[in-house]
């Protein structure tokens, strides 16, 4: 009985200790002031639309007074809301944490960033930027040449995001059109043509509409009427009618 009492006691002696213990380090932590800024990129040797000293100029830029501040009074949600309007940020979060180097012991803010991912490139007319899978822009750098449908063109914003999102999203999502449809063009009234991978022909589109039922019947085309080879007598695919093919030999 008496070594029972003797656990309890020794077990609750070490609860009131680690509770003091954490006490102590919260108010430890919260006195301390934010010195430094540590960053972390998701996949950032995949794809560099963002650096991490982007990321700690800007904060030294448009937050200065946080440095010499306590952690607890460092305001979190303002530099979220900033940090989420750079154009490759697609998400962010920012808290404070605690560091020890050897006897010393310092507080950071910690910034851990995920960037958008592009969809297609648009490199017309004057214009040069990604669009990413919500239809956000995302500015063109020389740090990163991703792997992705390249439009060239008279292509504004808003004719990306409603009209050529969806369809390189459609053509990115099967196999097929993946493996073979490269780049595409859009003249001044927004009709569409498309360079293949395989074969020298020009693919003519028409407008984005009904670009389902047009891609059914180029994969149609494709398996059926190509099976044995023979694009490459083509030197263009029509697919701007309904229901309807019209090939022209070179």
């Amino acid at each position: 009985m008496f070594k029972k009492i003797a656990y309890i006691a020794l077990w609750s002696i070490g609860l009131i200790l680690l509770f003091v213990s954490l006490g102590f380090s919260i108010i430890q932590s919260r006195q301390l002031k934010c010195g430094d800024v540590r960053v972390d990129i998701a996949d950032s040797l995949h794809r560099q639309f963002i650096q991490n000293n982007d990321i700690r100029q800007w904060v030294r830029r448009n937050h200065q007074g946080i440095f010499g501040q306590s952690l607890e009074s460092v305001n979190l949600r303002k530099i979220e809301d900033g940090l989420r309007k750079l154009h490759a940020v697609e998400n962010v979060d920012v808290f404070t944490n605690v560091y020890e180097d050897g006897a010393k012991t310092y507080g950071s803010l910690v910034v851990r960033v995920k960037q958008r991912e592009p969809v297609f490139r648009v490199v017309g007319s004057g214009s040069a930027f990604y669009m990413d899978k919500f239809g956000k822009v995302i500015e063109w750098t020389p740090r990163f040449t991703p792997r992705v449908i390249i439009v060239g063109g008279l292509v504004s914003p808003e004719f990306a995001r409603k009209k050529l999102l969806p369809l390189i999203t459609y053509i990115n999502e099967d196999k097929f059109l993946s493996a073979q449809i490269d780049q595409i063009y859009v003249n001044a009234v927004g009709e569409l043509s498309m360079v293949p991978r395989v074969g020298d022909q020009i693919i003519l589109f028409g407008n984005a509409d009904d670009f389902q039922i047009k891609f059914r019947n180029l994969k149609a085309l494709y398996s059926e009427g190509f099976k044995d080879g023979g694009w490459s007598i083509y030197k263009s695919i029509n697919l701007e009618y309904h229901n309807q093919i019209v090939c022209t030999k070179k």
